[in-house]
């Protein structure tokens, strides 16, 4: 039975999810011929997480169907001016458009006086943090379009998508992977830095065009030619690292608040982040379990031990990394080489995480449905 999402999470904290909706009647409206739309996808999901109160950790663009790793940050929408909310809905849902359907920005008369309207500012602020209008805002633009290219009216999507919360760190690393090596599972692309239209593919151009740039700064090149280099990718100009400005969340930010105790970088004496010396507010500081050297090495890993006729062949390198996330190398595989290992069920995480989410949902169990977790307690 399907399980509404008032009952599935908390709407006021949500927690990751996988967000997975499909083509009607499970068509290949966005592959083939129709290839483009993937674009249109993948650019209005872009500038989609620049509006919403959300973060991103991956996503995939298939030829029939949608993947999106994420998470709704409600409480961000607290800070925003009446101004600012204005502006971000109607960035989405423009006020007037040209001929050719180009969005007309709207004069700061005009969001003064949608500004005054405490209600209806009220409403958006509560929109632009929640699940359901985000994907409402990504697929029915989506369907006007190709409906207006194909001369056609009717549905584009199934009408209800799929969201599944991710309880722990092993979960939502699991779904990053499981999303991103989709192409490649699928034989569309041979490694994931070939697969377009993926969270996977735009860390790694990132990561690539950030290390050039490091090494035309240590060269003495140009700052504007340092600049357009990091720009192409979405990087900021002087990123101390692969991902700044990214519009997707960090890797080593892609974590469960609840689960982030793992390994400990220091001790008690250690400066908290932003702080002064030996302030750690009564707690040392943490590391991530999977940064993105890390997570890129074992997509790398996996892809190979995914690519025809080397599914029997493990990668030694994928050992270490799962060991931190204490999953065994055989479950991963299998998780990774079948098919909807991670949409099903009604939350994904280990046996301890699944028992404390049945608790809050007050039920006595939650069901386990990915081979992942299978051995880590009763299923």
């Amino acid at each position: 039975m399907t399980i509404p999402r008032a009952h599935q999470f908390d709407h006021r904290d949500p927690p990751w999810v996988h967000a997975i909706s499909r083509c009607v009647r499970r068509a290949f409206l966005t592959g083939g011929k129709h290839g483009h739309r993937k674009d249109w996808i993948e650019q209005r999901l872009r500038l989609l997480a620049g509006v919403f109160a959300i973060e991103v950790a991956g996503y995939a663009v298939m030829s029939n169907h949608l993947h999106v790793v994420l998470r709704m940050r409600p409480a961000g929408t607290v800070g925003w001016t009446s101004a600012e909310v204005v502006e971000r809905w109607w960035t989405i849902y423009p006020r007037q458009r040209l001929l050719d359907g180009t969005p007309v920005a709207p004069s700061a008369a005009q969001v003064q006086a949608q500004s005054a309207d405490i209600a209806w500012v009220a409403e958006r602020r509560r929109r632009l943090g929640d699940l359901g209008w985000l994907m409402k805002s990504l697929k029915e633009d989506i369907s006007r379009r190709a409906n207006r290219e194909d001369g056609c009216s009717g549905a584009f999507w199934e009408g209800r998508f799929t969201s599944v919360p991710l309880l722990d760190n092993a979960a939502l690393i699991a779904c990053m992977a499981y999303v991103d090596l989709n192409p490649v599972r699928a034989g569309m692309a041979p490694t994931p830095e070939d697969s377009p239209h993926t969270g996977a593919r735009v860390r790694i151009r990132a990561r690539n065009r950030w290390l050039a740039a490091e090494k035309l700064r240590a060269r003495g090149g140009s700052p504007e030619r340092v600049r357009r280099l990091l720009e192409r990718v979405g990087l900021e100009d002087g990123a101390r690292d692969a991902e700044a400005g990214l519009w997707l969340v960090a890797v080593g930010g892609c974590r469960v608040a609840e689960d982030d105790g793992d390994t400990e970088v220091g001790g008690p004496d250690e400066a908290a982040p932003g702080g002064p010396p030996g302030a750690t507010g009564g707690r040392a500081a943490r590391a991530p379990r999977v940064g993105l050297e890390e997570y890129l090495e074992l997509l790398d890993a996996t892809g190979k031990s995914l690519a025809k006729g080397k599914r029997g062949q493990i990668d030694p390198r994928l050992a270490p990394i799962l060991s931190r996330l204490d999953l065994r190398v055989e479950d991963w595989i299998a998780t990774m080489v079948g098919w909807r290992m991670l949409w099903g069920g009604s939350a994904i995480g280990t046996w301890a995480t699944r028992q404390a989410e049945a608790a809050r949902r007050g039920l006595d169990w939650i069901r386990n449905r990915c081979p992942l977790f299978t051995a880590q307690g009763a299923a």
